[in-house]
């Protein structure tokens, strides 16, 4: 059978060429954008924690870390996960002044989720907010401000949840079993937490994790736009960490003397397979 052609007028052809040289130079880079946006925006670190035969000492060094830590994307922090028969260990590393600045000064809470879902029942946040206490954030030029801000740090932790705004603060950070320390060695601040995996009469504050199930560690500091208003509002409400509201940029100095650009929180989440021996 002869197949007939219609003929197309010679400016339709033209629209036809460009919009087609169009969509061939543009879609694909408008999709690759969209689909790294989306996984931007849902990715989510899945990790296999790593078994120790021995219990991990707390104190904030990096020595039974070696090796052990894989980079989250974005906020430029190394996280380690183990685990032995009782404890569950978190080591949380990085060399980037504006994050440690923010989780010294604005707190950094560990959420813990055992259903592997996003649930802020159950945190433990260390250092506790509001260490800052109205004075300017610790500058480059001076690294004793800052050792000075580790220091303080070190003497409380607080426990966060059930409720929304339910928080206890201990003093000894030994209590219930648990354990938490920061250490600053060669311009690096390493944070250790140790936590009980078994709730017991004597470890209220525990994981509470059936081993053979994924769970999820949400890290999160608190917002420096927060922090920014609370200073320049002289308001003594705790500047994150822990949840709380949104809102626009404040004024005033960045952490570090960094310039006037708030830099966002650390706020990452992830799924956590515990490592069960034979």
């Amino acid at each position: 059978m002869k197949m007939h052609h219609m003929a197309l007028p010679h400016r339709a052809i033209v629209g036809c060429q460009n919009s087609s040289f169009l969509s061939c130079t543009f879609l694909p880079v408008i999709v690759l954008l969209i689909v790294i946006a989306l996984c931007g925006c849902s990715s989510t670190l899945e990790l296999t924690s790593s078994w120790t035969n021995h219990e991990l000492k707390v104190d904030g060094t990096d020595t039974e870390w070696k090796d052990a830590t894989t980079l989250i994307p974005g906020p430029q922090v190394f996280v380690g996960i183990k685990n032995d028969r009782e404890n569950l260990y978190i080591c949380l590393k990085t060399s980037n002044r504006i994050t440690q600045v923010q989780m010294l000064a604005l707190g950094t809470t560990v959420w813990i989720d055992t259903e592997g879902k996003k649930n802020k029942t159950f945190g433990i946040q260390f250092p506790v907010s509001g260490l800052l206490q109205g004075r300017r954030f610790p500058s480059q030029q001076n690294p004793e401000e800052l050792r000075r801000l580790i220091d303080a740090a070190q003497r409380q932790f607080e426990i966060l949840g059930p409720g929304k705004d339910e928080r206890r603060r201990i003093a000894d950070k030994q209590e219930k079993g648990l354990d938490v320390h920061l250490g600053f060695a060669d311009g690096t601040l390493t944070y250790e937490l140790k936590i009980p995996l078994h709730k017991t009469p004597d470890h209220a504050y525990a994981v509470g994790a059936d081993p053979s199930r994924p769970l999820t560690i949400g890290l999160e500091t608190g917002d420096y736009s927060d922090a920014m208003r609370a200073q320049l509002g002289g308001s003594s409400q705790p500047a994150g960490g822990s949840g709380g509201g949104r809102g626009g940029r404040g004024g005033g100095q960045s952490p570090g003397g960094m310039g006037s650009d708030a830099p966002e929180p650390l706020k990452h989440w992830l799924i956590v397979h515990l490592t069960v021996p034979n």
